[in-house]
């Protein structure tokens, strides 16, 4: 019925609608709601402002007419409108990758709304072109998922239509973690790597290559970083040369998306910010039995060693210290000597600064004094008075640095104690990205 008119539609006019009171301009709303045909396409509702000569010749007006519009758009017209979306995945797609990237394009008029997300309701991120004509994903997708798309497109016309689309991720084989060390809070030497320790092996090259993308390196004051494999389940991270002192490190990884290899995929993310301490590099003259202990580059300390003899030598190379305690109980059988041979032993030691994953230590050693300094009598350890071991006990750090030359016995790849400054070569490392963060 005319809007205001106070009657019902079909009681006849007994009152005449005068130009002077409505200009000439009769209104009326037009509300058209088309119901698209086809799997996916929701409804568009145009709402037009119309004048209806109709109304008008009603109503009894017979000049200055509405002005013309156009038609409310057709249930056809808005069908296209929403066929003209497309989508990747595609609707009904199965075992999607997490690495997939979602699109939403349309081939006629400007997208209002793209929204992908879980059945739980966990948003995919995602950004719009300039020309409102493309979405397109920027965020992993999340494994063993239900996704549903919903885009609203709307037409020069003004009329709008809904498309709807749903796919599902695949499900891996397993899902892969990662640890974290140094934990964050600590102050380390200047020797210490960032190691990655992950939960299942990563083995294929496109696995590991692919990983770098995850990861995230900031310093305080960027130094060059290189990346090997120490071992299939270990990534380290370290400098050309050692960190520089006082340095700030702040490191994050996302592994969500990450294609681990073998049907595997990353899953979580975490992040470590650590700090490291004054440089304290120590250096074991096998030939001299001497050790020279620097601090930020001053010689601080000279002790009287006896390192390893001729049968259990102390392995060369740059060492870092692994840990440190204040009493090891030191079992020979552990490294391959029955306790009761002639070169068996099990007791308590003190002051132990550990090197190596082979059971060496810089140790207190009161029965070896006599050689120290002269010759070299140890099972493989680097001897030391019992006052010089624990004022070398109180100065070290994780990730300090013991340099052993002049020895006979070759670094090992697989030990972590020499193994990132000794056999790891920077030349054969991948560089890391590294950005500023103070």
């Amino acid at each position: 019925m005319a809007i205001g008119s106070g009657r019902r539609p079909d009681a006849p006019s007994t009152e005449p609608v005068h130009a002077s009171k409505r200009s000439g301009k009769a209104w009326r709303v037009a509300l058209a709601v088309g119901v698209a045909a086809g799997a996916g396409i929701g409804a568009a509702v145009a709402v037009l402002a119309a004048g209806s000569p109709a109304a008008h010749h009603r109503s009894g007006v017979a000049k200055n007419p509405a002005p013309a519009v156009s038609a409310p758009p057709t249930t056809s017209a808005v069908a296209a409108l929403a066929a003209a979306v497309t989508m990747s995945p595609s609707s009904g797609a199965t075992r999607v990758a997490p690495d997939a990237t979602v699109t939403v394009s349309a081939g006629s008029g400007q997208l209002t709304s793209v929204t992908v997300a879980t059945a739980g309701g966990h948003p995919l991120a995602g950004s719009l072109d300039a020309a409102g004509t493309r979405w397109t994903s920027t965020g992993p997708l999340a494994p063993s998922s239900t996704y549903r798309i919903t885009a609203v497109v709307t037409g020069r016309s003004g009329a709008t239509a809904t498309r709807v689309s749903s796919f599902s991720t695949l499900t891996p084989t397993a899902l892969v973690g990662v640890g974290l060390w140094p934990d964050s809070g600590l102050t380390v030497g200047v020797g210490q790597p960032i190691v990655l320790t992950f939960t299942q092996p990563i083995i294929t090259p496109s696995a590991r290559t692919g990983l770098l993308s995850h990861l995230h390196l900031a310093m305080s004051e960027p130094v060059a970083v290189g990346a090997y494999w120490f071992s299939d389940y270990e990534l380290h991270l370290r400098p050309r040369d050692f960190w520089p002192a006082h340095e700030k490190i702040f490191f994050s990884d996302d592994l969500a998306g990450w294609n681990a290899g073998s049907g595997e995929w990353g899953q979580g993310s975490g992040s470590v910010s650590f700090a490291i301490g004054d440089s304290r590099i120590s250096t074991a003259n096998l030939v001299t039995h001497e050790m020279t202990v620097t601090l930020n580059g001053k010689v601080v300390a000279t002790y009287p060693i006896s390192a390893g003899n001729d049968q259990y030598p102390t392995m060369d190379g740059t060492h870092i210290v692994l840990d440190r305690q204040s009493v090891v109980r030191m079992d020979s059988a552990t490294v391959g000597i029955p306790v009761d041979s002639p070169n068996g032993y099990d007791e308590l030691v003190y002051w132990d600064v550990h090197i190596s994953d082979s059971g060496e230590y810089v140790h207190a050693a009161p029965w070896s004094v006599g050689a120290q300094g002269n010759t070299n009598v140890s099972h493989g350890c680097i001897n030391i008075s019992p006052a010089n071991a624990k004022q070398f006990f109180n100065f070290s750090r994780v990730g300090d640095v013991v340099k052993v030359i002049n020895g006979p016995r070759k670094p090992v790849a697989t030990d972590h104690g020499v193994a990132d400054w000794s056999t790891a070569q920077w030349s054969q490392m991948t560089p890391i990205p590294v950005s500023q963060q103070r």
